[in-house]
């Protein structure tokens, strides 16, 4: 996938935009709304079929986003006609998008639209590859945004799609799009039912959709245009999971639940692994072994919700921004209602070496990310954000901010869906006929997700994980009151963010192989060091007051990036799989042998904040059968598979 997009350039004819790239219009001037009502969700049955709406979610995806109008319109019908325990899940592919300021303007000829408008906007994502999910209406509806060329974002997603918005400009205009490729990757991703609908009437559009299995037929087009075409999949279902997936990688097939699905452990993994499936309408029980959620590694007053990112974008950079994105989305929806759970109000990374200094011009040079995520800013200006003297240059982040884990925690784990059961530790996990019996406890399930952080390892289907804990102690002092309180969150070496509830939060030490959870003082010290190298004036201000401390333990994985997905059976799955041995290019044909029904969600080390609710997500699509947040390539990398491959095909497992 490109690292770079270019934004939409747009001449306007009174508030109707138009494309340079394209010399085309995004929506009709005799009546956009009612042109997307008549070609898209009247064609495609969707007044009915929201109606009586019986999986959750139901999926539209969309060739081309343009001003979200279509979706809008969408979104409308779907809170006027669906279930209300139902989910919509929207897909769109974009290639050039509009800026913000360009997406408001040209929403605001619809005003009829102006809640959901104000909700577009202020999540919207910044114009970065890859794909980015958003949240509507307290989770009712997600809009997955795939940015970058369609073809190739396409090819990246795992999906079983209901119906489809051919969009796009019209094939004259925008021949690249319309062709073969195209037509292979709607047919994938479609299954016996799946209907389309597209403006346009060309004949390679109608030849190329019959091609991979469509029914077509033509139907009367909107104002002027005298014919369109609707059409129904009626080929046998094909296998959704993207061409050049490694098998080994493939997720489960989706099992219907009659029990609630058990998670395990009420820290971030767990709490938002649980309300991502309330939203997908489980039933959820949260069991964790400590008296309140938010005990361990997930109990810091604050953490910085943040991405530091390479020079130039890899897939572990694009995963952690896509959670950044994400994560944000949920913050400024909860701020609203919930302030204490956290605020975006910016992130100054400062170079407090040459070393950084160098690695953060390099990220300036190479121009890899807008503005709007990420700048450069000088000492003086990182000051003047921060509110505080600075000691060093750095980088700017105006979309980051913290959050507070245990008040995020608690506001996720209150939904109708989800009971929560607390001095409830699980001893062991064993098979049975009817699902996984959770000893210790009462009760059993058919799906369990384990998010317990290093005690994962406790379960012995779970023992062979490469997790390691990291020891972490924060400082805690009041803020003193008549001292100018920090306007923003400052990394460098550690964290510090703005005061909560009176109080700072900053720190943290790093350390391998120890477990202790005593406080230490020479922790402290270590904490007030490092802030003395960022900002010497706060430094000095608090190193005179009372300290209190806190100890975690971090839970990482040996590639630090967690593992989020199915648990392999890993005897079979090495049996299955041992001809990697001799050749990594070994063309298998067998599907991953799993330990059916067991997910797990761990090893985001000090990272959560942007890893966990993501990942959640991603949990939630694997169980109910939903479309993947994440790009395949990205997936993969999460796999809790990915270890025993890697050590099959170096020949050490």
């Amino acid at each position: 996938m490109s690292d770079r997009l270019s934004t939409a350039r747009l001449q306007w004819q009174d508030a109707i935009p138009e494309s340079e790239q394209f010399g085309d219009i995004y929506f009709n001037r005799a009546g956009g709304v009612a042109e997307t009502e008549h070609v898209f969700l009247a064609a495609n049955g969707l007044h009915e079929r929201f109606a009586t709406a019986a999986q959750t979610p139901f999926v539209i995806a969309e060739t081309g986003f343009g001003t979200g109008l279509n979706f809008l319109c969408a979104r409308a019908l779907w809170l006027e006609r669906a279930p209300t325990n139902r989910q919509l899940h929207f897909i769109s592919c974009e290639k050039y998008p509009l800026t913000r300021d360009d997406l408001a303007r040209a929403l605001s000829a619809f005003p009829a639209f102006a809640e959901g408008t104000a909700q577009l906007i202020e999540a919207y994502p910044e114009p970065v590859p890859g794909f980015f999910t958003l949240r509507f209406d307290g989770g009712r509806i997600l809009l997955t945004l795939l940015l970058g060329d369609a073809l190739e974002t396409l090819a990246q997603l795992d999906a079983r799609v209901d119906a489809w918005f051919l969009d796009g400009f019209a094939p004259a205009k925008n021949p690249e799009l319309w062709n073969t490729q195209l037509f292979t990757h709607i047919a994938r991703l479609s299954t016996t039912g799946t209907t389309c609908a597209t403006f346009t009437a060309a004949g390679l559009v109608r030849r190329g959709l019959q091609a991979v299995g469509f029914e077509i037929r033509k139907v009367p087009g909107f104002g002027r245009k005298r014919e369109m075409i609707s059409g129904r999949f009626v080929s046998a279902d094909n296998s959704p999971h993207p061409p050049g997936q490694p098998i080994w990688f493939q997720r489960p097939l989706p099992t219907a639940s009659l029990t609630p699905v058990v998670v395990i452990g009420a820290g971030l993994a767990g709490a938002t692994t649980a309300r991502a499936l309330a939203e997908q309408g489980l039933r959820v029980r949260v069991l964790e072994r400590h008296p309140h959620p938010a005990h361990e590694g997930s109990g810091n007053p604050q953490g910085a919700l943040y991405a530091k990112l390479p020079a130039q974008p890899t897939a572990h950079s694009r995963f952690h921004l896509a959670g950044l994105s994400y994560t944000a989305g949920i913050i400024r929806q909860l701020q609203h209602t919930h302030p204490a759970v956290g605020a975006l109000c910016g992130v100054l990374q400062l170079a407090g070496d040459d070393k950084e200094r160098q690695r953060q011009q390099q990220l300036v040079e190479t121009a890899a990310y807008p503005v709007s995520i990420v700048r450069a800013v000088s000492a003086a200006e990182a000051g003047v954000i921060a509110g505080q003297s600075c000691a060093h240059p750095g980088l700017f982040f105006p979309g980051a901010g913290w959050v507070s884990p245990p008040e995020f925690c608690r506001v996720l784990l209150d939904h109708p869906l989800i009971e929560c059961h607390y001095a409830t530790p699980v001893i062991a996990l064993q098979r049975s006929d009817s699902g996984w019996q959770l000893t210790g406890t009462p009760f059993s399930a058919e799906q369990v997700v384990v998010c317990c952080a290093n005690d994962a390892l406790r379960f012995a289907q779970l023992d062979h994980l490469p997790l390691k804990p990291i020891r972490g102690q924060t400082t805690q002092v009041v803020s003193p009151e008549h001292h100018a309180p920090l306007q923003t969150v400052v990394c460098g070496e550690g964290y510090i963010s703005p005061p909560l509830a009176g109080q700072y939060c900053f720190g943290a030490s790093f350390k391998l192989r120890d477990t202790e959870l005593d406080v230490r003082e020479n922790e402290h010290q270590h904490n007030l060091a490092i802030l003395q190298r960022a900002l010497p004036q706060l430094a000095d201000t608090l190193a005179v007051s009372p300290r209190q401390g806190r100890v975690a333990l971090r839970c990482s994985s040996a590639d630090y990036l967690p593992l989020v997905g199915p648990v392999p059976d890993l005897p079979a799955f090495i049996q299955t799989y041992a001809k990697l041995r001799q050749d990594a290019r070994w063309p298998f044909d067998s599907a991953p042998p799993l330990l059916s029904g067991l997910f797990v969600n761990t090893g985001h080390g000090s990272k959560g904040l942007i890893s966990c609710p993501i990942s959640a997500q991603l949990i939630a699509a694997m169980l109910s059968g939903s479309p993947l947040p994440l790009e395949t390539e990205l997936v993969d990398i999460l796999s809790p598979a990915r270890f025993t491959i890697k050590n099959l095909i170096r020949k050490t497992l």
